[in-house]
C-alpha cells in the first residue's frame, strides 16, 4: 500500500511539473485572480519560497487575491520529494479615461487632449507605465513613467499648437504596464478615444 501511494505521489509531481512546463503567457494567472499552488497528496506537503527559503504554507497555498509581488519560484516539499513551481503573474490592464477639450477649438489656436490611466491596486511592485497618443497625423507624444506605488492615476496630455482643420479626427491614448521582473508579464494595451473637431475661423 505504501509503495502504491509513493507511485501515485510521483505521478502527481510529474503532472504538476508538466503543467508548469507547458504553461504559456495566455495561461498565466492575472493579478487579482484567486490562484492555488497544490502540494502533496491530501495537502500534506509544505510550500517554500525559494528566494527566502521560508515556509509560507503547510499544504496547498492559495493567493486571494494574487498580487504581482507573488510572482517567483516556489517549491513543494512532501514525502522527501521536492518539485518546483514558477509563478508568473500577468499584470491586468490599466483603466483609461479620456477628456476632450472643454470648449470649441478654432484653427490657429491650441488644444490639449487629456487622458488618465489608473493602475490596479493588485499591482504592488515597481512597474513601468507607458503611454502613447495616436491621431490623424500618426503617432504623438510618448510617456514612460517608473513607479513603486499602486492604485495611482497617471495623466498624459497631448498638446497641439498651432492647430488646423487637418487635425480634426479621432485621437486615441494607449497605455500599458510592464516590469523588469521576469516573473511579471506586461499587461495588454488599454485605450480611450477622443474625437476632436477643429473649426475654421
Amino acid at each position: 500500500m505504501m509503495y502504491f501511494q509513493h507511485c501515485l505521489f510521483h505521478i502527481f509531481l510529474i503532472l504538476l511539473l508538466f503543467h508548469d512546463l507547458v504553461g504559456s503567457s495566455d495561461g498565466n494567472p492575472v493579478a487579482g485572480d484567486v490562484y492555488t499552488l497544490l502540494c502533496g497528496i491530501n495537502s500534506t506537503g509544505a510550500i517554500v519560497v525559494n528566494d527566502s527559503n521560508t515556509i509560507v504554507s503547510n499544504g496547498n497555498l492559495t493567493f486571494n487575491p494574487l498580487l504581482t509581488s507573488h510572482g517567483g519560484k516556489y517549491s513543494c516539499v512532501a514525502d522527501n520529494i521536492t518539485s518546483g513551481y514558477n509563478v508568473t503573474v500577468q499584470i491586468p490592464q490599466l483603466t483609461a479615461a479620456a477628456v476632450p477639450p472643454g470648449s470649441v477649438v478654432y484653427s490657429g489656436s491650441s488644444a490639449s487632449l487629456f487622458c488618465a490611466f489608473t493602475v490596479p491596486s493588485v499591482v504592488d511592485t515597481p512597474v513601468i507605465v507607458k503611454t502613447l497618443w495616436i491621431g490623424p497625423q500618426g503617432l504623438g507624444s510618448r510617456t514612460t513613467i517608473t513607479t513603486s506605488q499602486s492604485t495611482v492615476i497617471y495623466n498624459t496630455t497631448l498638446q497641439i499648437s498651432p492647430i488646423s482643420t487637418n487635425d480634426s479626427g479621432l485621437y486615441q491614448c494607449v497605455g500599458y504596464i510592464s516590469s523588469s521582473n521576469s516573473y511579471i508579464l506586461a499587461s495588454s494595451n488599454s485605450s480611450a478615444n477622443i474625437t476632436l473637431s477643429v473649426q475654421a475661423l
